[in-house]
């Protein structure tokens, strides 16, 4: 007979599952990418390779397309003009939650959503101001995530680990669903 405390735990007895879709996904992708803006942004390389470099979000529209300021002559444009489809990783912190997105980008060179997005932060990069030629934007469109959200915040999450270390017990591993838009 098999002893149940040796059993691993199920998933359901860990997390809560709450699959999202249109506006509710969209807040999800909003709030999760407030907390942490920066992401491994994915595409396929010329030699269908996944090729992935860290890009932070300059802003989450209300329907969940994101905004990326880029070099107009990066390499991930050439790669993104032979297939569109990207990835997008997102993690907020050491216990915060975990987002990731696939869907579709598209590049924009519109000279009023270029002033419209512009931050001097950027000048870092684009040395000329909102007016470089070098600036494009890469606009993403989501179609489909998984998230991974603690339910208490990062540092109840942490706490919460530490315990389960201490007492050798796994504990709630918060919420879990997939996003549709």
């Amino acid at each position: 007979m098999s002893d149940a405390r040796h059993s691993p735990p199920s998933r359901d007895d860990l997390s809560t599952e709450e699959n999202l879709s249109g506006p509710a996904a969209a807040q999800k992708i909003a709030d999760m990418v407030k907390a942490g803006n920066s992401c491994f942004f994915c595409t396929l390389s010329l030699s269908s390779q996944l090729h992935a470099r860290p890009m932070t979000v300059t802003e989450v529209e209300d329907g969940g397309a994101l905004w990326f300021f880029n070099e107009v002559d990066s390499l991930k444009n050439v790669e993104l003009d032979r297939d569109p489809r990207v990835t997008l990783f997102f993690k907020d912190g050491d216990n915060g939650g975990h987002l990731k997105l696939d869907g579709t980008a598209t590049l924009v060179t519109d000279p009023a959503t270029i002033h419209r997005l512009w931050s001097p932060k950027l000048r870092a990069w684009f040395t000329e101001g909102e007016d470089d030629p070098r600036i494009s934007l890469l606009r993403v469109d989501p179609i489909s995530g998984e998230y991974w959200d603690n339910r208490h915040g990062a540092a109840m999450a942490g706490i919460k680990m530490l315990f389960g270390a201490i007492v050798g017990k796994r504990v709630d591993e918060g919420v879990h669903g997939n996003l549709t838009l």
